[in-house]
This record gives structure tokens, sequence and C-alpha cells, in this order.
């Protein structure tokens, strides 16, 4: 069976557009969308490249859910936002999957920046970390939560991820 060329990267661009849409709408990327999406990576990179396939779907789905396990954990992200990266790394690859994580995060930060100014949010932001900084060396460099309230502005990182995303499937038509 022949495969049109591109096919992988038409279902991973509907599958970011479909989990964008939700996280904006929603605030949650749905597992109903991203454990099939995953599975089709599998079988589409299966049948274009046999084992090697399965091996590049299996080292891209590690790679993007690993490059946001330290971020989770901090409770920076989302268990949604860290699956979909492994998503796009199991339709393209480790390889991609990082420079995808990279132009995530600085499109993120703009996005956080743009939220923050939004809520009004920014200015005071700035200056509890800036307090933070300062206390951090003050102390001898232990750390511990300096928050007085919870004053989190949620940002839809599905946005970013989707954005970095796209700006890495451009490179790839671009070059």
């Amino acid at each position: 069976m022949k495969i049109p060329a591109g096919t992988v990267d038409v279902f991973l661009v509907v599958t970011l557009l479909v989990c964008c849409y939700t996280d904006l709408k929603e605030r949650k990327i749905r597992n109903v969308v991203l454990f099939p999406a995953a599975l089709l990576a599998l079988i589409l990179h299966i049948l274009l490249e046999g084992g090697a396939g399965a091996l590049l779907w299996i080292k891209g789905l590690g790679a993007g859910i690993g490059l946001f396990l330290i971020p989770f954990a901090l409770g920076g992200i989302g268990a949604g936002d860290v699956k979909l990266l492994g998503v796009v790394g199991s339709f393209k690859g480790a390889v991609f999957a990082f420079h995808a994580f990279i132009y995530t995060a600085l499109i993120g930060a703009v996005l956080i920046l743009f939220f923050l100014w939004r809520k009004k949010e920014l200015w005071p932001t700035m200056v509890r970390i800036g307090r933070a900084i300062k206390l951090f060396f003050y102390s001898g460099f232990r750390l511990w939560d300096l928050e007085e309230e919870n004053k989190a502005v949620a940002v839809p990182y599905g946005l970013a991820i989707t954005l970095g995303s796209f700006v890495c499937l451009a490179g790839e038509f671009l070059c």
C-alpha cells in the first residue's frame, strides 16, 4: 500500500489544531484525541518504514514526553501538554520533538508575558521574581515557596506547542 507523501504531516497538523482548539476553549487537551493520534502515527510509520518506523515512533514519543517531564513535575504545565509534545514526537521523531520544544519554549515565553500583561499581573510578577532571586542569593541558594498567595496565570500551552510545531514544519519545507 502506497501512502502519499506528507500524510504524516497532515495528520499531525489536524491533531495539533484540534488540541489547540480544545485547549483554548476548555483548557483541556483530550486523551480521546491524543491516544488515537499516537497510535495512528505508529501505524503510519510501520507502513512507511517497517521496524525502523516503529523505532522512530518510540524515540519521538519518549523524547517529546521526556522534554516536558521537569516542567510538569514543577507544576508549570499540565499532563495534556506533556502528552501533546509526545504525540508530536511520535509523528515526526525525536529531533523534530526537540526543535519543537525549543520553539515552543520561546513562543510560550511570549504568550506568558502577553497573558500576564493582559491580566495586569506582569509588573507584580516581575517584582516577585526579582524578590525571589534576591532572597535565593542571600539565603545561600536555598529554595522555598515565596508565594504569598496563588496568583498563577493559566496559559493554554497547547497554543505554544502548536505554533512551535508549525515553525518546525515550515522549516522543513523551506530547507
